[in-house]
């Protein structure tokens, strides 16, 4: 399965971002998906880029119950689960004319994906400050908190920042489910029966 695609883009280069964006997407659906296609789509995305300017990107893949990363500068990307806040980049320079990529970076129900662009993620920190996402309700509360927090420290320029939620396990399987509506319909007929019984044996009238 493809998945979704997420992709912070930017820093200095605002032309070669806006190329690289607008080449990745359709890459990225166009292909297989997962980890293979991510690289496909990276690949097919910068030999797009006219821009001019360095190159500055955070992009991840997330399809079959795993997450896949690729980046290029300072940007990072974090796993929040819960209050727990799992880094899974790390503040860099320049890592050379090649993008770096991640192995399969497992996923579970209700985990939070975050995206920051280097200035952002500078601004963050260690990601301490991202325990805020388990507080917030959507994804879209969540950008807004980590870009006012980001403004309150005092940074500036590309403060790009993407959050998604992945939804909660539900609170029942569908086989419990399954087990539950029919001991609900049991109890009915039960009830049905014994309402039944206490009209046909009571006092008459």
């Amino acid at each position: 399965a493809r998945g979704h695609l997420l992709v912070v883009a930017g820093g200095a280069g605002r032309e070669a971002a806006r190329d690289f964006i607008a080449a990745l997407v359709p890459a990225y659906y166009a292909g297989r998906g997962g980890a293979g296609g991510l690289r496909q789509a990276i690949d097919a995305a910068e030999a797009n880029v006219t821009g001019a300017g360095p190159l500055d990107y955070v992009a991840v893949a997330l399809a079959d119950g795993n997450l896949f990363l690729a980046r290029m500068g300072g940007g990072r990307a974090y796993r929040v689960r819960g209050t727990s806040v799992d880094p899974l980049t790390r503040a860099t320079a320049a890592v050379g004319a090649q993008p770096a990529y991640s192995l399969a970076v497992p996923l579970q129900p209700g985990d939070r994906v975050v995206l920051c662009s280097e200035a952002a993620a500078t601004a963050v920190g260690d990601g301490r400050a991202l325990s805020y996402i388990a507080e917030q309700r959507t994804p879209r509360e969540a950008v807004a908190r980590l870009v006012a927090l980001a403004h309150e420290r005092g940074a500036g320029g590309d403060l790009s920042v993407i959050a998604a939620f992945l939804r909660p396990a539900p609170r029942f399987s569908r086989a419990q489910m399954g087990v539950l509506l029919a001991l609900g319909i049991a109890a009915l007929a039960a009830l049905a029966w014994l309402v039944w019984e206490l009209w046909r044996w009571g006092p008459a009238a």
